[in-house]
């Protein structure tokens, strides 16, 4: 099942920003003009945005065969993420070059998570695997009776997913044995996320579930309106969830007793929140970003896009980067929600950006991985949104830090995948 390429064709062309190159992958480039290049997949060498100040400067793009609604991770200078074309990739951080890809039997829309030389992802096929990092050969593989499209989240190692199967699952890291199996009542696309020894999860039941990571109980059940996909935040004694509802919930992390809700102008929230600094980010259908008082839950300012907004926010510095519908990948202050840029891709971005030595790593329905650099100037190192696995403070995601410091949100790739997919009528 594994398939390991190091297909080393690449084509040079002009960026977005001008004076560097950026690496393709495809032959389909090969041999093409640079300005025909550019249009191939979406560049040229001048800038194409209109909106704000001067967008990021790409630094490259890797071309898969298929939509990169997966989340990138980044650890040890190489991107992991997952395409519609049913591979894992592992991509060079700084060249854009693929390492390997490993081939599943589904569709990846699961976001990856690494982990002690190996990563970890769900695919289409029903399956969880872990690969291992340096070869791209199969380890192991779990399988349950439906979809994964949840993304997997790893704590003192057990490796925590969600499946259509309406299964949240705990499975060894090491041998992939189940641990234990807890059922809602529909499918599971959200990715869950582990803090102080409890699995918070939601599901297409509308349900938010909080369940012992070591036995797989209940701890409590928060109800809202209609289906939760996003993986939930929990900072402090506090987890935010979304809901296609429309509303953000702050909830008690001890008791799962409601704080606070906050309606927003959108019939429908896919993104999945991110907290730092004392605020709450997130999309909604309604093309707004939102920035909340992670306390009151008072709305701080909003970002019109201009289309949905199915990818999670990640928080650098003064800097919020979001993708949309649109196709951009936008930059914002944290502040004053002013665009700072934008960067403009060739179709629909889903996947949620990650972030590490100021670059900004995100897919595209245009096929590609794009690796965007952030101006040293718009970040404060000092600040940022608090990620790894199983963190009690910040927005508990996966990363990793063996490439600078990956932010981004886990998984979102997945959920968005499953919601819009064909087989499903939401």
């Amino acid at each position: 099942m594994c398939a390991n390429s190091n297909d080393s064709s690449s084509s040079e062309l002009t960026d977005a920003g001008g004076g560097s190159s950026v690496t393709s992958r495809r032959k389909l480039l090969s041999g093409l003009s640079t300005g025909a290049l550019g249009v191939a997949i979406g560049l040229t060498t001048t800038p194409r945005l209109a909106r704000g100040a001067d967008p990021g400067k790409l630094r490259w793009a890797f071309e898969a065969d298929g939509d990169v609604r997966s989340s990138p991770t980044v650890a040890d200078e190489t991107v992991y993420v997952g395409s519609r074309d049913d591979n894992l990739y592992a991509v060079d951080a700084v060249t854009g070059e693929e390492r390997w890809s490993f081939e599943t039997g589904g569709t990846v829309g699961s976001s990856p998570t690494t982990a002690d030389g190996t990563v970890y992802v769900g695919s289409g096929d029903s399956s969880l695997y872990a690969v291992d990092t340096a070869t791209g050969d199969e380890q192991w593989a779990f399988e349950t009776d439906d979809k994964v499209f949840s993304s997997p989240m790893i704590v003192d190692g057990t490796v925590y997913i969600g499946s259509w199967d309406s299964n949240l699952y705990a499975v060894d890291a090491v041998t992939g044995e189940e641990r234990w199996s807890f059922g809602t009542r529909d499918r599971v696309i959200s990715p869950p996320t582990v803090a102080d020894g409890t699995v918070y999860v939601g599901s297409t039941d509308g349900n938010l579930y909080a369940v012992n990571a070591t036995t797989g109980g209940e701890e409590w059940v928060f109800e809202t309106s209609n289906k939760i996909a996003s993986q939930p935040a929990v900072n402090n004694d506090t987890v935010y969830t979304e809901s296609a509802d429309g509303n953000l919930y702050a909830v008690d992390k001890a008791t799962g007793a409601e704080k606070w809700t906050f309606e927003t102008k959108s019939f429908r929230l896919n993104s999945s929140p991110t907290v730092t600094d004392g605020t709450v980010y997130f999309g909604g259908w309604s093309s707004f970003l939102y920035a909340v008082d992670a306390v009151t839950g008072d709305e701080q300012w909003t970002f019109d896009t201009g289309w949905k907004i199915w990818s999670s926010p990640a928080v650098e510095g003064r800097t919020v980067y979001v993708g949309s519908l649109d196709g951009n990948l936008y930059a914002v202050d944290t502040v004053t929600g002013d665009e700072q840029w934008a960067f403009e891709t060739d179709n629909r971005v889903f996947s949620s950006p990650a972030i590490a030595d100021n670059t900004v790593y995100i897919g595209s329905d245009d096929n590609n991985l794009y690796a965007v650099e952030i101006d040293s100037t718009e970040s404060d190192t000092s600040q940022g949104t608090s990620r790894g696995s199983g963190a009690d403070e910040g927005t508990s995601t996966v990363g990793s830090s063996g490439f600078g410091t990956a932010v981004g949100v886990a998984g979102v790739g997945g959920a968005v995948f499953a919601l819009h997919s064909s087989d499903d009528e939401t």
